[in-house]
């Protein structure tokens, strides 16, 4: 079996937005109904994933690296717009160990409430394999395995949602309203992230591109930041079947540095690329129950110096998702009484 830093993982996320006002009069019930004073439970399995792929200036072939990730089961509960979760790795579905051994930490957050949505990511891997199959690999083994090469990722994305009042990001993907009419959104934020990609030696394979692994480059650090624009969407049919779509685009400046540790060298690249955050969802929804398959992909791009290659990372998830309401008693709700309150709802 695969072995990992965590082969059981378990995380917690909190989040909580103070709104300032009562919930009472700030949307059309016409085209959403909310089910924030009811207890949504939802269980889920996920898969969380990072890519990073390498896009040469010539005529060189593209390539990614993928981390060996674990298929995860997890509970989650929200009350008004307090949400806690908790998942785990499920070893069973997870047994390829020809793709090697991938250590990783993952704290992805993804936060919505009427006006706001929020990305947080804090990605820490180590150990990837070669995309395709075969590509680069050597005699007896089916894939390019470097152990060696790790990712640190840190980054925040926020969004505006200019029309809460008939759209709601929270009935596709936190499944506490029922979006019963389509509606869409103009959103408006900004982005900042800083990464690394490190390895103990050249991170492009001789085999693929001997030139630019002749320049030995081990590391790659990036630092981006900007204001972006987006627009979600969500198509519902019969009130009751929907498709979310969203997509924010940032207009991100960009600093990058390639590192050769081992000839002491450094170069350094300013520029603008744009990153992209898409969230989708398909589903069915209704008065108790909904049952939908979400994405979430963050794409962050940089470029080299001395290479002149893009380095693309993409974190996100896939989620398959079952979520029930739950109407709370007087005593329940007396107990959670403080959290409205804390809420400012």
């Amino acid at each position: 079996m695969i072995k990992k830093i965590a082969l059981t993982t378990i995380s917690i996320a909190i989040i909580s937005f103070a709104e300032g006002q009562k919930q009472r009069d700030d949307h059309d019930s016409s085209y959403y109904k909310t089910y924030r004073s009811e207890l949504t439970m939802r269980i889920f399995l996920s898969r969380k994933y990072t890519v990073i792929s390498y896009i040469p200036p010539s005529p060189a072939a593209d390539f990614q690296y993928r981390a060996n990730t674990s298929l995860d089961l997890g509970m989650a509960a929200t009350y008004h717009a307090f949400t806690l979760g908790i998942s785990f790795g499920v070893e069973k579905f997870n047994p390829d160990e020809v793709k090697g051994n991938t250590k990783y930490l993952d704290l992805q957050g993804h936060f919505y409430n009427r006006r706001w949505n929020i990305d947080l990511l804090g990605e820490f891997y180590k150990g990837y394999y070669l995309t395709p199959k075969g590509k680069a690999a050597m005699p007896g083994e089916e894939y390019y395995k470097r152990q060696d090469i790790g990712l640190s990722l840190v980054g925040l994305a926020f969004y505006r949602c200019l029309n809460e009042r008939e759209f709601s990001y929270q009935a596709g993907l936190v499944h506490n309203e029922w979006q019963k009419k389509s509606a869409g959104s103009f959103l408006l934020g900004g982005e900042i992230y800083y990464g690394a990609i490190y390895g103990d030696s050249t991170l492009i394979p001789t085999v693929l591109d001997r030139s630019a692994a002749s320049l030995v480059i081990n590391k790659s650090h990036f630092f981006i930041f900007g204001p972006g624009i987006g627009y979600a969407y969500t198509l519902v049919i019969k009130e009751h079947f929907f498709m979310l779509g969203s997509a924010n685009l940032g207009l991100a400046f960009r600093y990058s540095q390639e590192i050769s540790s081992s000839r002491d060298l450094y170069y350094k690249r300013f520029g603008f690329n744009p990153n992209l955050i898409v969230h989708a969802g398909i589903g069915y929804n209704s008065d108790k129950w909904c049952m939908s398959f979400l994405w979430v992909d963050a794409t962050i791009l940089s470029r080299g110096e001395r290479t002149d290659y893009y380095y693309k990372t993409n974190a996100g998830n896939y989620r398959i998702v079952y979520a029930r309401r739950f109407a709370l008693g007087k005593k329940t709700k007396k107990i959670l009484e403080p959290i409205p309150q804390i809420l400012g709802q």
